[in-house]
Order: structure tokens, then sequence, then C-alpha cells
């Protein structure tokens, strides 16, 4: 998405000792049992004690969604709002983690009906869930989920993420509109997916916002429709873009998900300084876009960590420099090296402010399954020395895309200085909000490097491997592969990693992580990034929901 390990014991132990730890073990999950329970009636009760109704009033400052169509939104802040709008087959519930992480039925009547040969799916969908405009969601909803995105002229990032439904890519190389994907059926009241061969991620995959049930009023719009029906807790009422949206509750939703507020009211891309004074002043509840790098060291100081209205919280997130390996200047391995070795990445994080996150040099989050810390480049600052015996005479000039917001400008002008000292003059270029993916995304755009970062849509190393890195997934526009890096060898070693199950396929994609970084360098990673968040007195009900690295707009009510 976007933007945003293992515990290892020692068993060798005497039976005796076994023993007392197993006895130990059953008292500790007895306990850890009590606790939930526990922990379930406290959540109980603080949802019966949330208020209900009245309006919210939020910012989006310094950027505006990319889209609000389901079929095109990509975006972190595209995915809160279909959080809340949206309602899926499979979804994550409104917990803190780590239940907030872990898949549960929602339109489906329960988990599927899956095939010995684990290339068949059958969903049985509730009856007596409605759309906000009151029809009746179906299987066919789900079904047009899939042949939307699969319509060429739809143009949508989701067709990364189900080539291993059958018909589903020949549906998105024809020019059939709307497009029909075979591998799918709406059958009654049961929703069948048949699979070319087995994907162990599929239930993560239809979690993402792409596959949620879609009103067959919604039609194939290349531009993205700006409101629409939906199904969840909320839906769009109104969108005008780079200006305002409006989200109100579903009153046909009849299901558990809390729904407090009636009314959110967004402004967007307001101004960062400005925003933050707004919701110290209780004029705004919270400001979607961010906050102003220099203000989470006094926020910290004067509303505490995590006591209430200053929020920090880990991602599942790496942000990196983009070495665009189509162009000849990042066409060298050696010179992608030599770049790794050059930026300063304590520098980097710094740019962000207090308590931004972690600095790192490789592709995979720590806290991704499968990561295994390499140590492959300096983390305590630039190695120019080893960066300059790499790059030699032949870094001439790099063309680097940032973002307009002062954070992205200043990260700009630390990497220009970084790479100034192995004799690379870099040009920046900026844009605004998530305007720099759509251009860096274009085949054959005029960019050397790109300051992005890539937030786990679901928790599976394929969603950071494989959709950024396989050269199978370049196309000529939506890219998610900004490094435009091809490998066949590489290729070849990403689809075999995703055809393992369990420990097997985190051990090698693990490995695989170490290898592309150490002998490719397709990009040069620099941090894995905090979710840091900020709410007015007003604001109760603050809950981070890990799944969606965002806070819960469900959750929210005014005390």
């Amino acid at each position: 998405m976007r933007p945003a390990g293992g515990v290892s014991s020692a068993f060798d132990l005497e039976r005796s000792h076994m023993h007392r730890k197993l006895w130990l073990s059953a008292v500790m999950a007895a306990l850890g049992a009590l606790l939930l329970v526990v922990a379930g009636f406290a959540h109980a009760a603080s949802s019966s004690a949330a208020k209900k109704g009245g309006t919210m009033r939020l910012n989006m400052s310094a950027t505006d969604v990319d889209f609000s169509d389901p079929s095109l939104a990509y975006g972190t802040i595209s995915w809160q709002i279909e959080y809340a709008t949206g309602l899926k087959l499979l979804n994550y519930p409104d917990k803190a983690p780590p239940l907030g992480s872990r898949l549960q039925a929602e339109a489906a009547a329960g988990l599927p009906i899956v095939s010995n040969s684990g290339k068949t799916y059958t969903f049985t969908i509730k009856r007596g869930l409605r759309f906000s405009d009151g029809s009746a969601v179906t299987a066919k909803n789900f079904k047009w989920a899939f042949d939307r995105s699969a319509t060429k002229a739809q143009q949508s990032p989701a067709t990364a993420f189900m080539d291993d439904v059958v018909g589903y890519t020949k549906a998105v190389d024809g020019n059939k509109n709307p497009a029909h994907v075979p591998g799918v059926i709406a059958r009654g009241n049961k929703l069948i997916i048949k699979l070319t061969q087995p994907d162990g991620g599929l239930l993560a995959k239809l979690a993402m916002p792409f596959f949620q049930a879609i009103s067959l009023k919604t039609k194939v719009d290349p531009h993205g429709v700006t409101a629409y029906p939906s199904a969840g807790p909320y839906y769009i009422a109104s969108r005008v873009v780079n200006r305002h949206i409006t989200l109100k509750r579903n009153k046909f939703y009849r299901g558990p998900r809390p729904h407090n507020i009636d009314t959110f009211d967004i402004t967007v891309n307001t101004n960062l300084d400005q925003s933050l004074l707004q919701v110290k002043s209780n004029q705004i509840d919270y400001d979607m876009g961010g906050l102003p790098s220099t203000a989470h060291a006094d926020l910290a100081k004067r509303y505490g960590l995590n006591k209430g209205q200053y929020q920090v919280h880990q991602l599942v997130e790496t942000d990196y420099v983009a070495l665009n390996t189509s162009r000849p200047t990042f066409a060298s391995a050696k010179l992608r090296k030599a770049a790794n070795f050059a930026i300063d990445r304590p520098a980097m994080l710094r740019v962000r402010g207090a308590f931004a996150g972690k600095r790192t040099d490789q592709i995979l989050p720590p806290n991704m399954r499968g990561f295994k810390d390499a140590k492959i480049y300096p983390l305590k600052g630039a190695d120019y020395k080893k960066a300059k015996s790499l790059a030699g005479s032949s870094c001439k000039g790099v063309t680097l895309y940032t973002a307009t917001s002062p954070t992205g400008q200043n990260l700009a002008q630390v990497f220009k200085y970084n790479l100034s000292q192995i004799g690379c003059d870099v040009n920046v270029k900026s844009f605004v909000g998530f305007a720099i993916y759509t251009a860096a995304g274009t085949k054959g755009e005029p960019f050397d490097a790109a300051l992005v970062g890539w937030n786990q849509d679901y928790p599976d190393p394929y969603d950071f491997m494989n959709i950024l890195l396989d050269g199978n997934n370049i196309h000529a526009d939506n890219n998610n592969n900004l490094a435009y890096f091809n490998v066949g060898r590489v290729n070849k070693l990403l689809a075999s990693a995703n055809r393992l199950t369990g420990p097997a396929r985190y051990k090698r994609y693990g490995s695989l992580d170490v290898t592309v970084s150490k002998n490719y360098a397709p990009w040069a990673s620099y941090d894995n990034r905090n979710m840091r968040e900020f709410v007015s007195k007003r604001t109760g009900g603050y809950l981070f929901q890990p799944a969606n690295a965002s806070a819960d707009l469900d959750t929210f009510f005014i005390k």
C-alpha cells in the first residue's frame, strides 16, 4: 500500500523442566484466555459507552486521496476511508494488535470451503446485507469487483494480485468492456473462485478494498467514480477533488462493526502547521494527512506517548529511494550499490522528526515474517569512501522525483547532498501528494530515482518482494515496480517462493530479500516508519487499526 521476526527459543531442556514448562504453559494459556475475555468485556463496555451521533471535522493536509473509486484507490488514506465504507468477504476487526491483524468472515457466512487441490474456494454470502442506497448485497457484487478490476479500460492496480485466478490475466489483456473473469462465479448466494494453482495468500488478498462488494450501478470509469453506494458502516456521500470529502453513516448497515459518528466532514489539502493548531484548539478533530515533522517531540512532552491524544505505532512499512534500473544512470548494479553506501540514513530519518521509526537497508520490514537482518549497507551514516570506489566517475546527472511536502523536500536535499559527494549532479522534480506514484508508475517516465514508501497491503512478503520487484509486473502504467527491476533469474526465484507455504515460504523470502538487496540493490532503503497521530481533546475512541496502518474511523466518537 502505498504511503508507510521470528522469536527464537532454546528447547534443549531436561524432562523435569519440560514438564514444568508445560504446566506453566497451561496456566499461562488459561490466564491468557481469561484476559481475552476480560478484554472483550472491556471493549464491549467502551463501545457501549461511546456516544452516538454528531459530526467530526477532519483535515487531510498537504494531499488528497489518490482515488475514492474502490477499483483504483491505493493510497494509505484511501484505504483508511474504505475500511470504514467497504464490505468485504473477509475483513480485519476493529481491534488493536494483535487481534486487529487477524482475518475473520464479514460478508461471508464463514471461512470458505476449499477443495482438496487447493484451487477452488466456495464462499456463502450472508443474507440481509444492504448497500447505502438500500439495494441488496449478493454474490454478484463480489463477482463484479473482479470483473470491473480486470477491465482493461479501468486500469486497476488490483491486477497484480489475481494472476492465479482462472482467466483473470486473459481478461485484463483483452478488450472486452466490461471484462468477464471465468474463474469467479456467482451462483445464488455462493461465490466460487477457481485458481490455476494454489495461492496461500488468497484470503488476505480478498480483504483488500479492491475486492469489496461493489454495486452493479458502479460502472467502469478509468477516471474513477467519486461517490457511490457502499455496504460498510459508512459511505462516501460526496467528493470534490482536491477540496472536500463527506462520509455519512450507512443507515442500512446492520453488521457488528462500530459506527458512532453520523458524518465525517473532511477538508482536503489543508496546511499542516495551521491544522495542528486547529486540532490543539478543538476546531478540527484529526488530521488524516499527518503532522509537521518538527512537532512530535513537543507533542510527546505535552500529551504523553499513547496516553490519549498523541499516538505512535509501528507500521509494516519501508521508505526507500527507487533506483530506476531501466535508465542509463542506475542501469549499473555497481552504481546502485554506490548510492546505498552514499546515503546518510540517520539524516534521512531525522528529517521525519522524533519517534519517526528505525533505520533500515533492506526491502522487508523487520516485523514482516521472513525478515532476516543482514547488515548490508551502513546504518550509522554515509560511507563515501566505499561509495566513491564503486561509482568511480560514472555518475553524472540524476533526476530525482519527490513530494512537495516539507518532508519530501528535505529528504530530497539530503539525498542530493549525499550523491553530490560521489560526483552526481541531482536535479529535483516535485509532485503534489500521490501524483509522484502516478508519474513514476508510468513506464518510460524520465526519472532516475524516486523518494517513495510502501506499507503492507496484507501481511505476507509477497506483497513487498513480488509486487514491487517482479519484472513480470511491469506494465505501461500503474506500476508498483518503480525501480523497473527485471532480472529473469530473480523473477523465477520470486515465483518459486510464492509456491511455498509455511516456514519454508518465509525462509525463502528472507533469503531473497538479502540476495536482491546485496547483489542487485534496486532500492536504497532507509527507514521503517511509525504512524504518529494526534487527535483533539473532544475525540474519543482512538484505535490504531494495524492492518490498515491508521486510526480506525469507525471507533471514533465525540466525548
